[in-house]
């Protein structure tokens, strides 16, 4: 337990560096805090961190997040100064990136999903991942779905994710449907 939070501190620490030495964020300095407490829930993971002029933003990859977090800094015409990192909470590493090489990881599909995969390992793949999201409260600003069941089958996740504009997942979600759907004419739940 203890290497484990000498670890996130050390990212933390590098953060906190990285931070004052291009004196960002110039508002909202606070979004730090918070960005160092999801260190802890997002252990484990690659984030996307972005250093803006009014405060931060620090993303996993790899969960389904909606991309739009991400690109909306990343391309917007907003006026703030943007810096895209990756933090890699396994291996300590805070690097530098371009705009591109974040955009292509926040992009990253959850798992990797094949009509090749057995039935059964397809479905427990796909709500292996909508239980961490909902456990980790990560699809929605203000209200995240808190069960798999609280929304339904995966039809209903799908358009769920299309109602909120997370293509990502409403397109993770779509091959899912077709690959469990393939051959079998049963649905998926």
């Amino acid at each position: 337990m203890t290497h484990h939070v000498d670890h996130l501190d050390r990212i933390k620490a590098t953060m906190e560096t990285v931070a004052a030495s291009l004196k960002l964020p110039e508002y909202y300095r606070n979004d730090l805090a918070m960005d160092f407490d999801s260190l802890n829930r997002f252990n484990g993971t690659k984030l996307v961190w972005l250093l803006r002029t009014c405060g931060t933003v620090l993303v996993p990859a790899k969960l389904g997040v909606d991309p739009g977090y991400i690109t909306h800094w990343l391309w917007g015409n907003h006026g703030q100064e943007v810096v895209p990192f990756i933090v890699d909470t396994q291996t300590g590493i805070v690097e530098k990136t371009t705009f591109e090489k974040a955009e292509k990881l926040i992009m990253e599909q959850p798992c990797n999903l094949s009509s090749a995969m057995p039935r059964e390992a397809l479905i427990e793949q796909v709500n292996a991942v909508l239980e961490r999201g909902c456990e980790q409260r990560i699809w929605g600003v203000f209200e995240s779905p808190n069960s798999v069941p609280a929304v339904g089958g995966w039809s209903e996740w799908q358009a769920y994710f299309s109602s909120t504009g997370n293509r990502l997942m409403a397109d993770f979600l779509g091959r899912a449907i077709r690959f469990a759907n393939i051959g079998t004419g049963a649905k998926a739940s």
